[in-house]
């Protein structure tokens, strides 16, 4: 069986599942720029984003941005790593920390190597399932929104063509230990952050804790 959810806020909360002997938990962590997640937010959920995308609009910040949302995923990004780091005895071979921007540069490959984490064999099924949704190079841009078809290596850092440097800059700002943490690059210029052939998607190996 597997789960995916977004309402454990820190990997510590999963500390009770991990030692029931009647479970053989698998966790696999997946973490996101900031910065993205941020972007994600503003198109999924534009009511609780509205004073953003404003400020993106229109290049001047409302009276009231409530920071503390990103400030709080970032937060529990960075505790949730660092317990993975610290390698507790309870998380030994339950455990893997995987980046997303990683996993849409390189599907594939990064389904195998969670695959073979969990302890499960990866079909040929599988791996045309993952071709077939990670490669819609002839997709029109933006109309990923309820569909499962696009193009990953393109969607992974969009929100540098989306988000005003101002913005981005205030994410770095809150962020920063969190950036610096799991492998993400700041931008110090407007040009830096628009120049996409230039990643800021640090080269870094994260390994199941075995």
């Amino acid at each position: 069986m597997a789960i995916k959810t977004v309402r454990i806020p820190e990997i510590k909360d999963l500390k009770i599942l991990s030692e029931d002997p009647r479970l053989n938990l698998k966790i696999v962590h997946l973490v996101r720029d900031p910065r993205g997640i941020l972007a994600s937010r503003m198109t999924a959920f534009m009511d609780q984003f509205r004073a953003w995308k404003i400020w993106n609009a229109t290049g001047r910040k409302p009276h009231y941005v409530d920071l503390s949302q990103i400030t709080r995923t970032c937060k529990d990004l960075s505790d949730s790593a660092e317990t993975g780091f610290s390698k507790p005895t309870w998380l030994k071979g339950r455990y893997m920390l995987v980046r997303y921007e990683d996993l849409a540069k390189e599907p594939v490959e990064k389904a195998k190597e969670i695959y073979k984490f969990i302890g499960l064999d990866m079909d040929d099924k599988i791996h045309t399932w993952i071709l077939h949704n990670t490669n819609a190079s002839n997709a029109p841009e933006g109309n990923y929104k309820f569909t499962t078809t696009r193009n990953s290596k393109a969607t992974a850092e969009s929100w540098r063509l989306n988000l005003s440097f101002d913005i981005v800059q205030t994410v770095q700002n809150l962020c920063n230990t969190t950036l610096s943490q799991l492998g993400y690059r700041n931008v110090n210029s407007v040009a830096d952050l628009r120049n996409i052939s230039n990643s800021v998607v640090e080269p870094r190996t994260f390994l199941p804790f075995l």
